[in-house]
């Protein structure tokens, strides 16, 4: 049985990491349907973003399992969670839940525009709605927080 691994990204895995995205969402779920929202996505998802996402000291993390990408998580801005995918035939094995534990140990909070589809993933895993739904570049997002509770101070 091959387990799930869970690592850095390396430069080449760009391309995975965009069929990975690719697999794991609807496009009709996540965009109106224009031009501008599938081009936003488009753009997301393009090996070349990718690439500029791995290089950069921004937070990212990938799930592979028998060497494929099945999982991917990024930040920017240091706490903002701008990226989180599962593929859809491995979603609901905490895989999501596992690649946003290991990236977010260290943080005192976190904050994302969360999907319509991603909300009640982001509920259970402790995050909070903190602003009205908004519609960006054809896109629909959340915003929510998470609070890493294991970092109060107790008195």
């Amino acid at each position: 049985m091959n387990t799930i691994n869970y690592r850095l990204p390396q430069l080449g895995d760009e391309h995975q990491i965009s069929g990975c995205m690719w697999a794991s969402a609807v496009l009709w779920e996540l965009t109106d349907g224009t031009p501008e929202s599938v081009a936003e996505w488009k753009k997301l998802c393009s090996p070349e973003e990718l690439r500029d996402r791995i290089l950069s000291n921004e937070k990212t993390l990938v799930a592979t399992w028998n060497e494929i990408v099945v999982g991917f998580i990024a930040f920017k801005r240091g706490n903002h969670l701008s990226l989180l995918f599962v593929r859809r035939e491995f979603s609901g094995q905490g895989i999501g839940r596992e690649l946003f534990t290991r990236c977010s140990y260290d943080l005192d909070e976190v904050t994302v525009n969360a999907a319509q589809e991603a909300v009640g993933f982001y509920l259970k895993v402790g995050f909070i709605q903190s602003g009205d739904r908004f519609f960006k570049h054809g896109i629909w997002g959340t915003p929510m927080k998470w609070i890493n509770l294991s970092h109060e101070v107790m008195e």
